[in-house]
């Protein structure tokens, strides 16, 4: 098992396109047994959109503890972590509402 650094090109990301390859290179890497490790150093804006299509999205789909345990981000402003964090908390409260619905 590996670790794998993936980086976030360019300042402003914004394109949930972007964000969707990106999201499939990481799981793609963990796939093969790596641990990520996401460089934002580069990056001084992120929209709610490409934060919840990377992050929300992959919570969604790979729940919480996956993230935890694959995933690492270093070198990330606070304001551009605050974004994800937003993205990352609507997706886990989507689907705690979810859940008490089917019960």
């Amino acid at each position: 098992m590996g670790n794998v650094t993936l980086k976030l090109p360019g300042s402003d990301l914004a394109s949930r396109r972007t964000a969707a390859v990106k999201r499939y290179q990481l799981v793609s890497q963990v796939q093969q047994g790596n641990q990520v490790t996401l460089d934002l150093s580069e990056v001084q804006s992120i929209s709610e959109s490409y934060a919840d299509e990377l992050f929300g999205v992959l919570v969604a789909q790979q729940g919480f503890e996956w993230v935890q345990q694959h995933v690492s981000i270093i070198d990330v402003a606070e304001h551009v972590l605050d974004v994800i964090a937003t993205a990352i908390q609507q997706r886990l409260d989507e689907a705690s509402h979810e859940t008490v619905k089917s019960a």
